[in-house]
């Protein structure tokens, strides 16, 4: 199974929800691999399994010395096959216990790298040769590393893909690849813009009568419909919730009403951009992780490894109690355990 963590907004805490759901999912489920792939040039997620500021640094600095990040892959099939599998795709998968050892050996890691701005200028070159298919298989460059990993490992493989909020090329790797998307939002009228911009760009949905008519045009929605493939709008996470007990502000808790409502009636209006997985809630909660959010970032550490107590945060000790944990726990462990029973349906 492959989900792909996107909003079309920025600041919604993508990378740090796929970083929890991975991470987790891995412990509950050791005898599955789980992958997590970094589609987003700033890498953060990263830097985070890799042993978080400093350590995660340093060690996402060694893979791209040795040419182990997405855009190291880009970089290669552009120079020696632009429209086919180079032999060596598992060669830029990294075993995340290697380099932090405070992660369970099933976690495995497609580096992200900043210089996946650059390939995109790449892909677009691909895309335009005057070769057929062209377009397609510049967009399958993630697909094909990610289908020789499950070819090679020939085992129950879970992938988490990380992503920028931009609709960039790179992003269009990730969708074409996945098979889920879990949309990450919080509670504002901005996420819910993003909502209408993934049903618009990936689905082709409009909901404006007087919006650009683009049905003389190739777009991503058409190539990908024409292509079969089909990523489906699985879940919605409300994320930084602002409460431990969740009774949030009045105007806050509008907010929220309104964007479930809205959730609901798309799912109603437009199932067939959905999951077949009625039976279970759409809508999850995460509370919101100010002060653990940083811990872990910064040291690399497990969810399910928090403790009361003093962190080390830049030389700075930073307390997390209980209450916190336990609460934020709670939320992860219910997300993770509806990802189980919908891989049944």
């Amino acid at each position: 199974m492959r989900y792909l963590i996107w909003n079309n907004k920025g600041g919604v805490g993508k990378t740090f929800l796929t970083y929890c759901l991975a991470t987790e999912y891995a412990v509950k489920h050791p005898d599955k691999t789980v992958v997590v792939v970094d589609m987003c040039p700033q890498s953060n997620v990263s830097e985070m399994l890799l042993g978080g500021n400093g350590p995660g640094e340093a060690n996402l600095e060694t893979c791209y010395a040795n040419g182990r990040t997405i855009a190291a892959y880009i970089k290669s099939r552009y120079d020696k096959s632009m429209f086919g599998k180079i032999g060596d795709e598992i060669s830029y998968f990294v075993k995340v216990d290697d380099y932090n050892s405070t992660m369970p050996g099933n976690i495995y890691l497609l580096p992200g790298d900043v210089d996946l701005d650059i390939c995109s200028a790449l892909i677009d070159h691909a895309a335009s040769a005057p070769v057929r298919n062209a377009w397609v298989n510049s967009r399958r460059y993630l697909d094909d590393l990610i289908s020789v990993f499950e070819g090679n490992k020939k085992s129950n493989t879970v992938f988490f893909i990380d992503t920028n909020p931009s609709f960039a090329n790179y992003t269009q790797l990730g969708l074409i690849a996945s098979h889920r998307l879990i949309v990450p939002c919080t509670a504002d009228s901005a996420s819910l813009r993003g909502i209408y911009n993934i049903l618009r760009l990936v689905f082709g949905i409009k909901f404006d009568n007087n919006a650009f008519d683009d049905d003389r045009f190739d777009t991503f929605h058409s190539k990908i419909r024409d292509l079969g493939v089909s990523p489906k709008i699985h879940m919605f996470v409300l994320n930084k919730a602002r409460t431990m007990n969740r009774l949030a502000s009045k105007a806050y808790q509008a907010h929220v009403v309104n964007i479930e409502k809205i959730i609901t009636e798309f799912a109603t209006k437009y199932s067939a951009c959905f999951t077949e997985s009625q039976e279970l809630h759409r809508i999850y909660t995460m509370k919101d992780c100010n002060t653990l959010s940083p811990v872990m970032n910064y040291n690399g550490l497990l969810p399910s490894s928090l403790r009361h107590g003093l962190y080390d945060v830049y030389n700075s000790q930073t307390q997390i109690n209980k209450d916190q944990i336990d609460f934020f726990l709670d939320d992860l462990s219910r997300i993770v355990a509806a990802l189980d029973e919908s891989q049944s349906l």
